[in-house]
């Protein structure tokens, strides 16, 4: 794959290209992350560290709950980014912080993305998940 990498603002000029140079470029690889093993009781603080192993720079990276992108400016998140690293912070979890969270990192070669669920004792989602455990408990032959 080739790439120009050109301003804008130089369109809709004509350009000599008098060298090209080629190179493979390289989509964006997410390292596996967790929030832990057990579920956060209320109160806590969740952190969880989005690495990108590989990928050519530039790189948009975001958080995602439930498949809704999370904006900067909540109030009860903190994001910090640098160019291959996003960490998240909850400071206090509450039952309406349980569900899938997703890191996404997208370049111009393509696009990664890695979910982890939060499960936050008290909450409906865990209510969920340790109903459908009882019922596999209940409901298997003796």
């Amino acid at each position: 794959m080739c790439v120009f990498l050109l301003p804008l603002s130089i369109f809709p000029r004509t350009i000599t290209v008098t060298s090209l140079y080629c190179y493979r470029a390289v989509s964006p690889k997410i390292t596996p992350f967790k929030f832990g093993e057990e579920p956060l009781q209320t109160g806590q603080t969740a952190t969880v560290t989005c690495s990108v192993l590989q990928g050519d720079l530039p790189l948009e990276l975001s958080w995602w709950f439930d498949g809704v992108r999370i904006n900067d400016d909540r109030q009860d998140v903190s994001i910090m980014t640098s160019k291959k690293t996003t960490m998240f912070t909850i400071d206090s979890v509450t039952g309406g912080h349980a569900g899938n969270y997703t890191c996404m990192a997208r370049n111009y070669a393509g696009t990664a993305q890695y979910t982890t669920q939060l499960l936050v004792n008290g909450s409906s989602s865990m209510l969920t998940v340790l109903a459908a455990f009882s019922c596999l408990v209940f409901l298997s032959p003796t």
